[in-house]
């Protein structure tokens, strides 16, 4: 009995010990980019390097926020992002609605071939891109950013959709058509109230997404008058020096609003991740 308590014990605190340095290991990056956004230039340079702050200061946020192009990037990605996520949104809902209900010739293949262009690399894509927004006209605007950011997350956001609309009951439609609801009116007034879970979490994906999207913003602006955060911060990194303390501030003011959308929306995120993968 006390043998069996023992390895008990041993397999509790051989689990939180695992847990804690998990979390350790998750946080730590976090923590080192705040200690860093607060050092002085020449703390950050100190071998070996130091995670206590001996004389903090907030000169890298003023640098960030009132001496670079920051603050107009972070507004470029707010443009990007909020358009990008409801042209998806509209587009993921009305088509993974359609192949959850509706069985077509080749609706399994199309449905299928979701999953190729979700694997897609954004590299592979990035060449063609450019050369039709060139004939369009649409390089160094938000319509060509928002229009490529489409190509790589309305894939996954329709496979979520379609797994979550395929776990409602068709009766609950069923009944809106019996009352005189149309097709779509049955989508928005009954499935869509009921999915809100699986909606705010294909939401979050899509601003995750194209709010941190590198490739695209890189290769398809040319001025700072659209070109988003992650090309701002990446404007820090010089050819022989890199400041650190303003990266590391310009990263901080990046992740509180992904931070707080996440926190806020977390328990319909992980709802809406379970419930989906049901039949996915």
């Amino acid at each position: 009995m006390q043998k069996r308590k023992g390895k008990y014990f041993a397999r509790v605190i051989f689990s939180y010990a695992a847990l804690i340095a998990a979390v350790i290991f998750s946080v730590f990056p976090a923590i080192w980019m705040f200690v860093t956004s607060i050092k002085q230039p020449e703390e950050n340079f100190t071998t070996p390097p130091k995670l206590l702050v001996e004389n903090p200061t907030l000169s890298n946020y003023s640098r960030v926020l009132f001496e670079s192009d920051i603050p107009r990037a972070f507004l470029n990605s707010v443009i990007v992002t909020v358009g990008g996520t409801a042209i998806t949104l509209v587009i993921a809902i009305l088509a993974g609605y359609g192949f959850s209900r509706y069985k077509f010739k080749g609706s399994n293949v199309l449905s299928s071939s979701l999953l190729y262009g979700q694997m897609m690399p954004g590299v592979v894509l990035i060449i063609p891109l450019y050369m039709i927004f060139s004939k369009l006209h649409l390089i160094d605007t938000y319509l060509g950013l928002i229009i490529a950011n489409l190509a790589t997350s309305i894939p996954l956001a329709v496979i979520m959709l379609r797994s979550y609309f395929q776990g409602i009951p068709r009766e609950l439609e069923e009944a809106a058509k019996i009352d005189g609801a149309s097709n779509i009116g049955a989508l928005i007034r009954v499935i869509l109230p009921v999915s809100m879970p699986g909606v705010i979490a294909v939401s979050m994906y899509v601003i995750l997404h194209i709010w941190e999207e590198f490739l695209f913003a890189l290769n398809l602006t040319n001025s700072s008058d659209v070109r988003t955060l992650p090309i701002a911060i990446n404007n820090f990194s010089g050819e022989f020096v890199i400041d650190w303390g303003a990266m590391m501030g310009a990263s901080v003011v990046v992740s509180v609003p992904v931070l707080l959308i996440f926190l806020l929306c977390n328990k319909y995120f992980v709802k809406g991740l379970s419930d989906g993968s049901v039949k996915g």
